[in-house]
């Protein structure tokens, strides 16, 4: 049986003082990663900046989404593998297009979400075949680990970057989610997509970034981005030189 208080590990480097007067105009809430789903993820061996890292969870993380006193469960996947967020933390969420925050390619990886993740939850159809969708444990680390490297190396695959494959003995990337991870990579090559919903966070106290999620367009009832011209959002260039640099994986703590 797995330690209890799971939770991402944080190893922030810095806080800035950050968002002051930001310009988003989208859907705004509470957020509050609720869990893991150990059948569509796993602990992964990765190399993250060239060092061998176990990262605890890779795949689809639980959320519990609030607006107006209603509450509306979904599932998401990390943006980014360089900051943190906690389960069981509520954080200040802005519901966004992909197109509202260009720096990170949010609009492949809604491409690969809208087509792969649930694919029958929102108006769009899928174009891969059911076998491609997300249904194992090997899938939900390989789309994953996909998202993390074209976030941070523009999908360069997994030998070359930031994110890598690890190839030290006893800690090797499960091959079965690397050959997805591949797969789910080169479908999303030249792909774009704009109907995901993208969850900006920050911490309630502070206003610091926390892990930015992405996943399917829900139709649910609840909160959705609010339409917003590109140019009426700050530039993903400030937007990066805000971030902290941390980790987003799931740690098991007592």
């Amino acid at each position: 049986m797995p330690p209890r208080g799971w939770r991402p590990a944080v190893r922030a480097l810095l806080a800035l003082p950050v968002f002051v007067g930001l310009a988003f105009s989208g859907t705004i809430g509470t957020l509050t990663p609720t869990g893991v789903d150990w059948t569509r993820g796993e602990s992964l061996w990765i190399d993250e900046d060239g060092v061998s890292t176990d990262a605890y969870f890779t795949g689809v993380i639980f959320i519990a989404l609030s607006e107006g006193g209603q509450n509306y469960t979904r599932d998401t996947l990390c943006v980014d593998l360089f900051t943190d967020i906690y389960l069981g933390i509520t954080y200040d969420t802005t519901l966004l297009h992909p197109y509202q925050y260009p720096a990170k390619n949010l609009d492949r990886i809604s491409w690969l979400v809208d087509n792969a993740l649930l694919p029958t939850e929102g108006t769009y159809n899928s174009v891969l075949p059911q076998s491609d969708w997300v249904r194992t444990v090997q899938q939900g680390a390989g789309i994953q680990l996909a998202i993390w490297d074209i976030t941070h190396d523009n999908g360069d695959g997994f030998s070359a970057g930031r994110v890598q494959a690890s190839t030290t003995p006893g800690k090797e990337t499960d091959p079965v989610a690397l050959a997805w991870a591949t797969a789910y990579e080169t479908l999303s090559d030249g792909q774009t997509s704009g109907l995901a919903f993208v969850y900006y966070n920050t911490d309630i106290a502070t206003g610091a970034p926390a892990q930015m999620l992405e996943g399917p367009e829900f139709t649910d009832g609840g909160p959705t981005p609010n339409p917003e011209p590109p140019t009426c959002l700050l530039a993903g260039g400030v937007l990066v030189a805000l971030s902290l640099w941390a980790r987003c994986r799931i740690d098991s703590r007592v």
